[in-house]
Order: structure tokens, then sequence, then C-alpha cells
């Protein structure tokens, strides 16, 4: 039996509930974003200053809040300090790489398991980060200001939230620069909150020292002679290291300066004088997300007599495809999940472990759990049916139901598009914050502000778990998982039968992709990198040198755009029989990019003699012409 779940309440931590409201809406790009959650007057910039050793966790932390951010729709970017060093010394490096990230507008899927530096690594040995070294010091401290700059840069000039300071900045003298820096440029429109990674677990301290040396400064160095390298750098940074305490408090009061202390990868985390949304946000994901082992998947429902009929929303049941899909998703997540088992109980015995870092702890103690996920609505409860209950946790949550299409609820993508050219007009246009009219409709950006509980549960819970919804609500969370770029949020290509596989890693996750045979019934494994990158189709409006008449404008809806996957037609040879008094119909072709394709016959004899007519009125059919061509 599946147990319905209505409201967010409870999904989070008890002492976090207070900050999971929900956006009622937002703005869609820019840095004048609002919602109900933010004071008119609050100032949407924030900039976190990473505080800590290395190989303490504070990269891994950094691109969760981005990724978070960033699908919150919060512009934002992190600016690490080392990267500039090896930049300046001898180029850019491709390591680590979290997945698809957001940068220049565009987006790139990458796999995460390997990847190799595209230049030499960099020559600094531990002696470069000895405080005493004069020399290497004040290099160091203009690579930071270099750094910073940027960040400051991006925050007042193109549009940016969050900036992310990603270095050790240990020492108070450090800190007390950054603060006079940020409130010198920013002029008090940002506020500063500093996020210290402490970790005094011996073992998760060495396994990221090991992970250290896959990185660009000791990936070429030999292995033993890289990890000593690596100590005495550590040795270095503890001599000079001061952890942010009460005199440092009293001393920035003034400048209300925040910050959160995690402790042991989140195991405790204490914060300070946190205030505004944004740095409000961050404490709360932080006191969520974990860092065990586990796989998230992803699909859709099985295919409907709706989905045949191309009608959206509605509340249908399966199809007998969808019966199939329904039956090979049980077989294939089932072995799925003894193969993942198997691996865990492999890698006890493996000395080196394959994934170092947090994620390499395994219970011990018996197999987790495995959830399931559903919508409330009839197609995605019926696809989860042939899951046995003794053996997987059900739960039916209101928010991964399907988007509300308002008063467009259970109309096909033809009709809207011809009977509605405005909307559809408008929709094109603000993808992501177009809202469907009617009672109950929802923009993408809707859509977000409901999901971000199930994204925080996500983080937060340690067992498995399979969300099977809704095409509009897979694309979403794929968004954030993966961090792809905004336009993908309403643009990437989610069919039904394909199964998606999310596995978090410590620089990233890892995505898997498998596709539904309908032949076999069982399922294959695709390219994620070029899956990734694909858009759905849309049918774009034609785009017109003159303003036609409302007349022609709305014969031009129904007649010309009604059955078309193109943008726009155009007509070709005149044709005809002698004796006919019905003008001849014109051969339709489709106009696309490359070269004209015969359109399928037309069934419906009402619609024939509405073309008929239309093209008797040779004044009309050159109006047309002109228009489309």
């Amino acid at each position: 039996m599946i147990e319905t779940v209505r409201s967010p309440l409870g999904l989070a931590s008890q002492s976090s509930s207070s900050n999971s409201s929900s956006f009622a809406s937002i703005s869609s790009l820019s840095s004048s974003l609002t919602s109900s959650d933010v004071a008119a007057a609050e100032s949407l910039k924030l900039v976190i200053v990473c505080v800590g050793l290395p190989a303490r966790g504070k990269s891994y932390i950094t691109k969760k809040l981005q990724r978070y951010f960033n699908w919150s729709q919060f512009n934002t970017k992190i600016f690490n300090v080392g990267n500039t060093r090896r930049l300046k010394h001898t180029g850019p490096s491709d390591y680590p790489v979290p997945g698809p990230m957001i940068g220049g507008g565009s987006t790139t899927a990458v796999s995460t398991t390997s990847v190799t530096p595209a230049v030499p690594t960099t020559t600094h040995s531990a002696s470069f980060f000895d405080s005493s070294n004069e020399q290497s010091f004040k290099q160091r401290e203009k690579w930071a200001k270099e750094t910073l700059d940027r960040l400051l840069d991006y925050l007042l000039y193109e549009e940016g939230n969050v900036g992310i300071f990603d270095a050790t900045n240990t020492t108070k003298e450090r800190r007390r620069w950054i603060i006079e820096t940020v409130n010198r440029r920013m002029k008090g429109s940002a506020k500063i909150l500093f996020l210290e990674s402490i970790c005094t677990d011996a073992e998760l301290i060495e396994k990221n020292i090991h992970l250290k040396l896959r990185g660009p400064d000791y990936k070429k160095m030999d292995r033993d002679l890289a990890l000593q390298d690596f100590r005495n750098r550590l040795k270095n940074y503890e001599k000079v290291y001061e952890t942010i305490d009460e005199s440092e408090e009293l001393e920035n009061e003034k400048f209300g300066i925040q910050y959160v202390k995690i402790v042991n990868a989140g195991k405790k985390i204490t914060s300070y004088n946190i205030s505004g949304y944004l740095s409000s946000q961050c404490v709360f994901f932080l006191l969520n997300f974990n860092l065990s082992d586990r796989q998230i998947w992803l699909t859709t429902n099985g295919e409907t007599q709706d989905n045949v009929n191309h009608i959206r929303g509605g509340d249908s049941s399966l199809s007998p495809e969808g019966w199939k899909f329904s039956r090979a998703l049980s077989k294939f997540i089932s072995r799925k999940r003894r193969e993942f088992k198997l691996r865990q109980l492999n890698r006890q015995y493996v000395e080196e472990e394959e994934f170092s870092s947090f994620h390499n702890r395994t219970q011990a103690s018996g197999e987790r759990h495995f959830n399931v996920w559903t919508s409330t609505l009839k197609r995605s409860v019926e696809t989860v049916e042939y899951f046995p209950p003794s053996e997987y946790r059900f739960k039916a949550f209101k928010m991964l139901d399907d988007m509300c299409y308002g008063e467009f609820d259970s109309t096909s993508e033809d009709e809207f598009r011809v009977n509605h050219f405005e909307e559809y007009q408008n929709m094109l246009e603000n993808r992501l914050s177009y809202r469907f009219s009617g009672l109950g409709g929802e923009s993408y950006l809707d859509v977000i502000a409901r999901l971000r509980p199930i994204i925080i549960e996500l983080e937060r819970l340690k067992d498995h778990v399979l969300i099977v919804s809704h095409r509009s609500i897979i694309r979403v969370l794929l968004c954030y998982f993966m961090n792809l770029s905004k336009e993908m949020m309403t643009e990437l290509d989610v069919q039904h039968g394909y199964v998606y596989c999310v596995e978090p890693k410590p620089y990233g996750l890892d995505l898997r992709i498998w596709q539904y045979d309908d032949v076999t019934e069982d399922f294959y494994e695709v390219d994620q990198a070029e899956f990734m990158q694909r858009k759905r189709k849309r049918i774009e409006t034609p785009q017109v040198s003159e303003e036609p008449s409302l007349m022609d404008l709305h014969q031009y809806q129904k007649i010309f755009c009604g059955r078309s996957d193109s943008q726009c037609y155009e007509f070709a040879g005149e044709g005809g029989s002698g004796g006919d008094t019905t003008p001849p119909r014109r051969n339709m072709m489709v106009k696309g990019p490359t070269k004209g394709v015969q359109l399928p016959k037309m069934q419906n004899e009402d619609l024939d003699i509405r073309i008929s007519k239309i093209l008797a009125d040779e004044q009309l059919v050159e109006r047309l012409r002109r228009l489309l061509v």
C-alpha cells in the first residue's frame, strides 16, 4: 500500500523546519530576484568565505551549495584560489570535475569517473606554502586578491547572487582583509558568511589526503613523494591556522559577520548571527545533506493513452505498453539493486579503495532500505504496482504530481498551439516563468518551489530511492543533480521509457541512463554525455515581416500550424483537374532547415473543406505566401 504525503512538513530535520517554506514566486534571471520569502529591501547578494585546512572537504561542500543555489535560480559561482595559482603557473586544470557544470551560459555534460589534466602539473612544493617564505607568501596573497576581485566583479556587474571564495583563509589577518575588501567594494550591499570546515576524524582526514594525490598538483608525481610533500604542506598550514573564535566575533560585530562551522562532514554544525534569506538557506541545506553511498533512480510513469494522443496533464491509466514497462521496471531495479549490494560487499575487502573520501563508509549492518516515491496521480502509482511491498517502502507525494496546466489541462499540444496562439507564443518567450492560466496553473518556477522539500529530503536520505513521476518533474530534478543551465530546466529532452541513476561521489555525481526496449522488454545503457545535451522538440512561432490582420492570424493558426512539426509552411505546385469547380489543393510542404518533407494526408474532411475555402481566396493565399517566405 502506498502512503500519500500531501505536505512538505516533516521532510527536513526538525531543527531546520522553520526555513523550509517554499517560494510563492521567483522572478526569472536577474539580480532583482524576489519571492514571498525575501523582504523587499533585502539584498540578495552573499559572499561565502571558506575557512579550513586542506583535505577538510571544503570544495566538496561548496560544490553542493553551488548546485543548490543555481537550481533555486540564484546565480552562483565558485572562485578557487588554487585554480588561480595553477592558471598563473602552468594553465587551468580540469580536475576535479563535479559533473555537468554551468559556465558561460552553456552546459556541457561530462563523465565524472576519470579526467586527465590537459596541462602539466604544477611544481609548487610544500616549501612554497611555508608562511616564513616571504616571496611565496606575497605571491599567494596576490593570487588571493585577484580571485576575490573576480568574485566581487561577478556580484557587481554580472548579476551574480552568491560568490563562493574557496581558499584556506586560515588566519585572522586574511579574514580581516577579506571583510574590509568586500565592504569597501560592495558598500554594504552583500552579506558575508564564513564557512569553516573542521575535521577531527583521523580516518576521514587520511582518506581525503589520498584523494588529494589524484589532484592536479600531484597527479603525475611518484605516489610516495606526493604523499610526503602534501603532509609537509599540511604542517605549514597548521602552523598558522587560527579557528574563528569569540574574539573575532566581537571584532567584526559592527559588520554583522556570520559564520557556520561544520565538524566531521556535518556530524556537528555551529552557526552564529545567521540573518537573511540566502544565509538561512545555506545553513538549512548544510543541516540536511549527508555523504552516504546510495543510488537515486529517476523515471517517468509508463505510457498512457493520453500520451499516445499527445494530451498533457489528465489522470489516465497506463496503456498496454505502459503496463509492459511497469513489469520490466520492477525486474530491472531489482537486478540493479543486487548489483549495487554486491559491489558494496566487494569493496569491503579491497585494500585500496576505489572511491575515496566520505562516500566509502559502508554500513556493515545489513542492506539499506529501498524507497519508492510516486506522485499521487493514477499513472504514476500504477507504474510501481509490480514492485513487491515486502522489499520496498512506498510513498506517494503530492509534490511529485505533474505540472498543473490550469485551464489547459487534458488538452493536446496541437490544440493549445492552434486555439490559444497568443498563450503558446508567450510560453515560448518566457519558458521558465510562464504560468498556465486558470485554477492551479503553474510555471517551471512554481515547480522548482514545490520540489525544494523533495530535494532537501533526497540530500538527507541515506537509503536508496526510486522516483516515478512525470516528464516536467524529472526534467527539473535532473537539472538539479547535474547542475544544468537555466535553459535546460525547461528544454532538456525527457521521454518515457528512460531510467536515470544518480550516485553521489566525492567530487560530484555519476550519472547512468538506460532506455527501455519494448521488443526484449529489457533496458540497455545509453551515452549519458550525449543524452544530457538533447533538447526537447518544440514548434516555434514563425517570424513575420508585417502584422497580419486578426482574421488572417486566426486562420493561419488553425490551418497552417495545426498539424506541423515545423516552423512554417510554403505552397508548392498548382495542379488540379479540368472540370472541377473546387480550387485545387496545394501540395503543402514543411519548410525545414534543409529540405521540404511531404506532410501526411489529412483525414479530417471538415478540415479539408476549410482549407479549400481559404485557398479559393487568391489574395489571402498571396498574402500568406509573402508572410511565410
